[in-house]
């Protein structure tokens, strides 16, 4: 009798464990994250529950461009039911964007609008900050905005009319707009006007259709931007300590941790994102790249915000989770020495230029000879390189790439004002 009843009992022991492993199977191959790696096509939580319209979507994307369905599939999106239209769907305001896609009313690219239906407080925070209409603005000038929008997102000088007389970048006339397209509004593009009157692109960084937030902490997300000869934050961040101990303990990073809970456990080093987004301690999340901000070192002369001395406190807070606020204290100190050299840099050489102005030995038109290129790199590239470099400790950026070419551009810029003077 007991015989039997343990054989019994046995049988429903590994017939519990068959059943738990077939559950963990079906979830793996269902909606988990390695779902994606098998080869029939897979099935999310969306699948199972959507309307005839999304599930129209997921069996034809399966087989027209499978790689949209695996990042689909692998992120939180799917595995929590948020379905193909709810993104997609058109909203009021959106009918220059709405296309008819096999019988269904959609747009193809989602706006800032279309996410504010889930993550309102993240689309206003990045509504007012650099990375929308302030970044747009530079490629195409006044031209994309209403004298209301002008206003509403600070692009008019003191004088009341639109910044840099409402021009673009003057490189962006150089090089023509065909190369701009491909080139500065690749970037740029991140606060691009939509037709709905929105500005900018959530999936700049939230990339693909997976929106994970792990890639959107990684500095290489940054770094697709953020490089190069004007603004080479990712360089500098490779060569500083914080960006040498991410490189070396990546695997220790907890990238996936949960908005609003990061301690020093999860990020031992920052990332970017730890410093200009992340809450950490007591700091709040933001989507406001410029909240922590004490200086705008992107113009020619570097000038402290508004709100300055209020967002140093704040990058400070996040700081002194692993400094002493001494330390924090000299760095500071001697990268505003660094800054103020850059300004003093840039305005040597744009009273030269502006010299040859007055007295008539530059054309009217701008960048047509070489001293305006000098006096250009002197602020676009070298100055801005030192300032980026002092605050974010790169070294070989303050000096080689910054005040050594500044110190070099301001001699040959006197040595080709004299020349032009002689003439």
């Amino acid at each position: 009798m007991h015989s039997k009843f343990y054989k019994i009992l046995l049988l429903v022991g590994l017939g519990s464990v068959v059943g738990v492993i077939l559950l963990l199977q079906m979830y793996r191959f269902a909606v988990g994250p390695q779902g994606v790696e098998i080869s029939f096509p897979t099935l999310s939580q969306v699948s199972l529950t959507s309307s005839p319209e999304n599930a129209q979507c997921i069996e034809c994307h399966q087989n027209e461009s499978p790689g949209i369905l695996d990042q689909y599939h692998d992120g939180k999106h799917s595995q929590r039911g948020v379905q193909c239209l709810d993104c997609h769907k058109p909203l009021e305001g959106q009918e220059k964007m709405t296309t008819v896609h096999y019988e269904v009313q959609m747009v193809a690219a989602p706006t800032p609008n279309n996410y504010a239906q889930c993550h309102d407080e993240a689309v206003h925070e990045f509504s007012i900050s650099a990375h929308a209409a302030k970044s747009w603005y530079p490629v195409v000038g006044a031209e994309d905005f209403t004298k209301e929008e002008l206003a509403k997102y600070h692009l008019l000088g003191e004088d009341g009319k639109p910044l840099n007389n409402g021009k673009p970048n003057v490189i962006r006339d150089v090089i023509g707009k065909d190369a701009s397209a491909l080139s500065c509004e690749a970037c740029h593009g991140i606060g691009k006007k939509n037709d709905d009157g929105s500005f900018g692109d959530c999936r700049a960084c939230h990339l693909g259709h997976d929106f994970s937030i792990e890639q959107a902490r990684q500095p290489e997300t940054c770094g697709q931007c953020h490089l190069g000869p004007d603004h080479p934050q990712m360089e500098i961040y490779n060569e500083s300590a914080h960006g040498t101990y991410y490189a070396a303990n990546k695997e220790k990073f907890n990238l996936g941790a949960p908005t609003g809970t990061l301690t020093t456990k999860d990020f031992p080093s920052p990332t970017c994102t730890t410093c200009h987004m992340s809450g950490i301690g007591d700091i709040e999340p933001t989507h406001n790249v410029s909240e922590r901000l004490k200086w705008n070192l992107a113009p020619p002369i570097a000038t402290i915000r508004a709100d300055g001395r209020q967002n140093r406190q704040t990058m400070e807070s996040i700081c002194l989770n692993c400094h002493a606020q001494g330390t924090i204290d000299e760095h500071m100190t001697q990268a505003e020495k660094i800054i103020d050299l850059t300004n003093e840099n840039v305005r040597k050489g744009q009273s030269i230029v502006n010299e040859l102005r007055t007295i008539g030995l530059l054309p009217g038109s701008t960048m047509s000879t070489p001293i305006e290129y000098l006096e250009f790199e002197l602020w676009h590239h070298e100055g801005r390189r030192a300032r980026f470099g002092a605050i974010m400790s790169g070294a070989d950026y303050v000096n080689w790439h910054g005040i050594y070419e500044q110190e070099k551009a301001l001699v040959e810029i006197k040595a080709e004002a004299e020349e032009m003077k002689k003439d």
